[in-house]
């Protein structure tokens, strides 16, 4: 019988340890740059809309005339882009969280031009 409780905070430990607060925190900076990022992109395009105050590293928007959950699908078939969905206010929102190290700034540059060309793929 099993009767000790995996030790969970070791990975955080050993991390912590090996690279240090300094690393971490320029990473969760990096993380909310990028969320900042999506946020100024999708206000200033005039299909989009944000539904939600960005806080923190997720943004959730919608594209203000199309089906939201289509958009989502077809962005998945294209395979460029990755969002997951949320609700707000009763909205299906599409929904961008970042928290991967690898995420760099072409990658956050490349969402609005997706969910517009998903969008549009919508019409054909």
């Amino acid at each position: 019988m099993e009767l000790s409780r995996r030790f969970r905070a070791l990975k955080l430990w050993l991390s912590l340890q090996y690279h240090g607060r300094r690393a971490f925190r320029a990473a969760i900076r990096r993380d909310l740059d990028h969320a900042v990022a999506l946020a100024l992109a999708v206000d200033v395009h005039p299909d989009l809309e944000l539904l939600a105050p960005v806080t923190l590293s997720a943004v959730c928007f919608r594209h203000r005339a199309k089906d939201n959950a289509a958009i989502l699908k077809r962005m998945a078939a294209r395979g460029r882009v990755y969002l997951s969905n949320a609700t707000i206010g009763g909205q299906f929102a599409l929904r961008a969280c970042f928290v991967n190290h690898r995420t760099a700034d072409d990658d956050v540059e490349a969402i609005v031009p997706e969910v517009i060309a998903a969008a549009e793929d919508l019409n054909v």
